[in-house]
């Protein structure tokens, strides 16, 4: 039915690994998306993914970019990255999620930034200037 209808299919957990799940959890996220990989699949329906945990780590996006480039189902017809927050914008997640957009929009190709867009990116931070609004924060992935 999600196939006759061009349904896509959102599913999360995609930054999870199994190596970091407690033991006594005795539980598999990368499995679960491989299942989920190979049902879409199956179904000739597209897949999407998002994130479910509050993560900024060079780790947690290597795992995105592993889940979109794996063999065993289709790749990601689109990333949601859920728990934009100040955080973001601190230390070297900023860089990380930078590296993640790049890589993600040249069709999943796992690469860091050269030298000089490693200190100066085309993403802009900016505020919205409203008299109606309070500060606002925006941000917009060019």
């Amino acid at each position: 039915m999600f196939s006759k209808y061009g349904v896509v299919f959102n599913f999360t957990c995609m930054e999870m690994r199994d190596g970091e799940q407690p033991e006594h959890a005795n539980c598999s996220p990368e499995g679960l998306v491989r299942q989920v990989k190979m049902a879409t699949r199956t179904a000739r329906t597209g897949l999407a993914g998002e994130n479910a945990l509050e993560r900024y780590d060079a780790g947690a996006y290597s795992q995105v970019m592993a889940t979109n480039r794996s063999e065993s189902g289709n790749r990601l017809t689109a990333f949601t990255y859920l728990r934009m927050n100040k955080r973001l914008f601190e230390g070297n997640n900023w860089l990380h999620l930078v590296e993640f957009v790049k890589s993600m929009s040249e069709g999943g190709r796992d690469g860091k930034l050269s030298e000089c867009v490693s200190c100066r990116t085309d993403l802009y931070i900016g505020f919205i200037k409203d008299k109606g609004v309070q500060k606002t924060r925006e941000a917009a992935l060019v």
